[in-house]
């Protein structure tokens, strides 16, 4: 099933794309009230003592007493530094939700407001609990067939999740949009692109890192991060403080996606991704396509930017309604 998405002219520029999925949007954005008010705030238990947050919308007419909704439920996964509430989220779980599906937003650790949450930090390789999570939200809201959808670095989450030996059988398939494979050429291509990337990235991380430690002043002082200048250096500091890892490189490759990971799927998954990100480094979903030989598996499309994927001037989004009739496709079977 192929996405046939052709921009306006005015809004063909990859970096126009960009912005208006993760930032202006939110402006023509009118489905953040209807979904806010339908959402159900759950905590998630997960192990080692993590607890995790999500928001579950059931679909229109479903009932509120009902233990176990009988629909399709689809896990979404924001992208780094994002939320639940990010437009490209609302939007597509918005869409989906009107579809028929039940929708959980999954926050990742430290993020949307979760600060407080957990003492330890957030890092990327942190997969066993975002599987408890996703395993977690099956069992209690998924009646139906399950699936994943994930942007960004969420993208690179349920693509791991897919390959993952604890991911419950209840999902079925996996949709990574845009998604983060070699983080590594990521950070590099952030600190030589347009500075405005880095500048949001780098704002938004130490504003992370202050709403850690204000959770825990006893445990964090993040003076010295404030004053590093580029996502590299950034995450040099982290990982050689904050995490378990020898160096960057080691931390790097926990969540590197590559053509050997292909072996490891435990379910049918697609990469969507675009020729002109101009903030993940495109060779990399064409080398994945090379592997795969397969474009079932992984997607091209010419425009879109990271994440955009904007049509006109009324800002819709091409994403839509072909993500219903992917998940409707897909969990059709079960």
């Amino acid at each position: 099933m192929e996405l046939e998405f052709e921009p306006h002219p005015l809004l063909r520029s990859p970096h126009l794309q960009t912005v208006l999925s993760s930032r202006l949007a939110r402006l023509r954005d009118g489905v953040g009230a209807a979904l806010a008010a339908g959402a159900q705030q759950v905590r998630i238990p997960c192990r080692d003592g993590v607890v995790l947050q999500a928001l579950v919308n059931r679909p229109a007419g479903a009932p509120a007493t009902e233990a176990l909704p009988r629909t399709p439920l689809v896990v979404v996964i924001h992208g780094w530094l994002g939320c639940a509430d990010s437009p490209y989220v609302r939007r597509a779980s918005a869409a989906l939700n009107r579809a028929g599906f039940t929708v959980a937003r999954l926050m990742l650790r430290d993020h949307g407001g979760t600060a407080h949450l957990n003492e330890e930090l957030f890092n990327a390789a942190r997969i066993d609990e975002v599987a408890d999570a996703v395993n977690w939200l099956a069992e209690h809201y998924g009646g139906g067939a399950c699936g994943l959808l994930g942007y960004s670095l969420g993208g690179n989450f349920v693509l791991r999740l897919a390959g993952h030996h604890h991911t419950s059988p209840r999902f079925l398939t996996a949709l990574a949009v845009c998604p983060v494979l070699d983080p590594k050429a990521a950070v590099a291509a952030l600190d030589r692109g347009w500075v405005g990337y880095q500048r949001y990235f780098l704002g938004k991380w130490r504003r992370a890192f202050a709403e850690k430690q204000a959770a825990f002043p006893e445990r964090y002082d993040f003076a010295e991060a404030r004053r590093l200048s580029l996502v590299s250096t950034l995450t040099d500091y982290f990982v050689s403080r904050h995490t378990p890892y020898r160096d960057a490189d080691d931390y790097y490759a926990r969540y590197t996606l590559d053509r050997d990971f292909l072996a490891t799927l435990k379910m049918p998954v697609r990469v969507l991704a675009t020729e002109d990100d101009p903030v993940l480094p495109v060779e990399h979903a064409r080398a994945l396509l090379g592997a795969s030989g397969d474009a079932e598996v992984v997607t091209l499309v010419p425009h879109g930017g990271h994440c955009g994927f904007i049509e006109d001037l009324r800002l819709r989004t091409a994403l839509d309604a072909w993500l219903s009739r992917f998940f409707a496709e897909r969990l059709a079977a079960g």
